[in-house]
């Protein structure tokens, strides 16, 4: 009989994607900024769409990350744990 490995991966894992996701969302942001600057109409609406664009940015990535600390990084997912998941009744209907 075939049998699989116990693999166990930790979920901090997912941090990484987490993390290289902000990374190009504020090269991104950064580049949209520049760009409203650079080649924007000068006056007060220039600067309040950035400043609405960085606040509501700011908001956002900190309550993603408030909402991402409640959890416990430290844990692993195991292929038993995922396996149990599993429901050979995945299309019931088809």
């Amino acid at each position: 009989m075939f049998d699989l490995p116990n693999i166990s991966i930790p979920i901090y894992v997912f941090l990484f994607v987490y993390a290289a996701y902000m990374l190009f969302y504020v090269l991104y942001a950064l580049f949209n900024i520049y760009h409203l600057i650079r080649y924007g109409v000068y006056g007060f609406g220039l600067y309040l769409i950035v400043t609405i664009f960085t606040g509501g940015t700011i908001i956002l990535v900190a309550g993603s990350v408030f909402l991402l600390m409640e959890y416990d990084w430290t844990h692993a997912i195991t292929s038993g744990d995922a396996a149990e998941f599993y429901n050979e009744d995945l299309f019931p209907n088809l």
